[in-house]
């Protein structure tokens, strides 16, 4: 019989046969009754266990040094980086179970009077949401010569996404902005950017946009005083990798100054501004050079991209992305190409992640909403926030397994107090950070927001590995255990340990909602700041230095 031996902890259980590398991950609900593949006389035998018991094996702890550089800043966000999605989606996802995607999510029946919602979002004061996603460019707005025939989604095998045409009506709209109103969101809308033409042959479509259901979309917001900070023209359907429909690079730019046209005469006269999103597509560094040098300046204010780097959401290898830093690190290979277009080819125009979730196919059970998944999200949030881009969109705000908020109860997932926790602690000004420490201690430095200091982030990919660091400036002789004061620390782990836990501690305490959406205090501990810094294994860290004399921060 082959040697076995159980690896890791704190919710992976990796079974590893000696005289093989295969690797078998399982989620910790599904111990209760697991299989060993084992060789006997070359064949396998399945032995099931009703009950797990893990090997739990000593720390090490590694010690090190983190520089930061408070002399010049590195990038700049958006003060109001952090953005969820509301997709439309109409449709109940069950072909497997757990449920892919809950229908009650889309935007056009979403429950906006539910207190967990409303407080989740008004939790940030200023949370972006962009409403939008592959129907946008199939739904009708009942307005102008297209009032009167407002249809719903309905399945169509032979239409475009195996859906007809929908339609969103203007009482509909009026809810939306009401709630968007009363929870001090910064919209971004995406229109229609297909309608008026024709499927010819693949997935191409020619033909002019028909531009008048939009116009008078646009002027009855107007009229409403409804404040939409930005209109998305289209969702990925141009570009290297379109999906569903494919329309040419000449005809979306042309099409995009008509649309620049309309935006400019109707908010002529108002005291509003909006903003011009595109092209929503996968980034492709030479088509993204062309296309900016196809529209030139004036027309863009919005260059976005759209990004699910982690891999099929049903692929069960999945998760082991999660916790590699190289894989991770991949990414940053286009934050930086697209950073390079923007300042050599488009400097009227600035970058943003328009539409992230990690995994694709709605994102990844026992994944995408547990704490694991924080391990993209923060670090790319962080990452992203390196090379200059602006603002970040998660997909989604609720929906799929990639929802910020959990199906059916809206309760906050690990990934929504990660995300609360960098809009209130981390600034707007991006600092350089060396650390050769270990390349599975992510490290970023911000200014702090709205106050002195920095705001240092620590996520630690590693189960076997704690962290014990000193921070040292730059602009200084000395390290930091000089200055006599205190610092803040907020310790994000998962809940008995089980990294796929789709709720989290701060500090050792439980975060939970009250029964009428209350979100719990997001308490931080207090150390001297003469002391080291302990990251914990599989753990997510934001440390506030208030003193941290940082010239790139004033």
């Amino acid at each position: 019989m082959s040697a076995l031996k159980f690896l890791g902890e704190d919710g992976f259980c990796r079974l590893v046969k000696m005289e093989s590398p295969s690797t078998y991950l399982f989620h910790p609900q599904q111990l209760q009754k697991i299989w060993i593949q084992t060789m006997k006389g070359g064949q396998f035998v399945l032995i099931f266990l009703v009950a797990f018991i893990p090997i739990i094996y000593g720390k090490n702890v590694t010690m090190g040094k983190i520089v930061v550089d408070g002399t010049i800043r590195k990038a700049q966000t958006d003060e109001n980086y952090i953005c969820m999605t509301i997709d439309y989606w109409p449709f109940n996802e069950c072909s497997t179970l757990p449920c892919l995607w809950d229908g009650n999510a889309s935007a056009l029946i979403l429950n906006l009077s539910l207190p967990t919602l409303t407080k989740a979002v008004q939790a940030f004061k200023t949370l972006r949401i962009r409403v939008g996603g592959s129907l946008q460019d199939k739904l009708i707005y009942d307005v102008g010569s297209f009032k009167g025939n407002c249809p719903q989604f309905a399945r169509n095998s032979s239409a475009l996404f195996q859906i007809s045409d929908g339609c969103l009506s203007m009482e509909r709209w009026d809810d939306l902005n009401q709630f968007f109103n009363k929870t001090g969101a910064i919209v971004t809308f995406g229109l229609n950017a297909l309608l008026g033409r024709h499927h010819t042959t693949g997935l191409q479509w020619e033909g002019d946009w028909n531009y008048t259901n939009a116009e008078a979309f646009i002027q009855y917001t107007i009229e409403k005083n409804y404040r939409i900070n930005s209109w998305e023209f289209g969702n990925e359907m141009v570009g290297h990798n379109s999906i569903g429909a494919n329309v040419t690079s000449a005809q979306y730019e042309k099409d995009l100054i008509k649309l620049r046209e309309i935006i400019d005469r109707l908010y002529n006269n108002s005291q509003q501004k909006a903003s011009i999103a595109a092209p929503s597509a996968f980034f492709y560094a030479p088509w993204y050079k062309d296309f900016v040098n196809g529209t030139g300046p004036g027309i863009v204010d919005i260059l976005t991209h759209h990004i699910y780097n982690m891999g099929a959401g049903d692929d069960p290898k999945v998760i082991n992305n999660f916790v590699d830093p190289n894989y991770l690190s991949k990414e940053s290979k286009d934050f930086q190409q697209l950073k390079n277009i923007v300042e050599n080819d488009a400097p009227w125009s600035v970058a943003w992640v328009g539409e992230a979730g990690g995994t694709f196919h709605g994102g990844s059970p026992y994944i995408s909403n547990t704490f694991v998944d924080g391990f993209w999200y923060i670090d790319q949030l962080a990452m992203a926030a390196l090379y200059n881009t602006k603002v970040y969109c998660r997909q989604t705000l609720v929906g799929g397994f990639y929802g910020i908020l959990l199906p059916h109860t809206l309760a906050p997932s690990p990934d929504y107090y990660g995300a609360l926790l960098f809009h209130r602690l981390m600034g707007s000004g991006v600092l350089k950070v060396d650390n050769n420490v270990s390349s599975y201690l992510r490290t970023y430095a911000h200014c702090s927001k709205e106050r002195s200091g920095v705001t240092m982030l620590f996520i630690n990919l590693s189960n076997e590995t704690e962290f014990t660091v000193d921070i040292e400036n730059n602009m200084m002789s000395t390290s930091l255990a000089d200055k006599a004061s205190q610092r803040e620390e907020y310790h994000l782990i998962p809940n008995n340990g089980l990294v796929r836990s789709s709720t989290v501690l701060l500090n050792g305490n439980l975060l939970e909602t009250t029964e009428d959406g209350d979100l719990p205090d997001l308490t931080p501990i207090y150390r001297d700041s003469n002391s080291s810094i302990t990251i914990a294994t599989w753990s997510i860290v934001f440390v506030v230095i208030p003193h941290f004399e940082a010239s790139a921060c004033k």
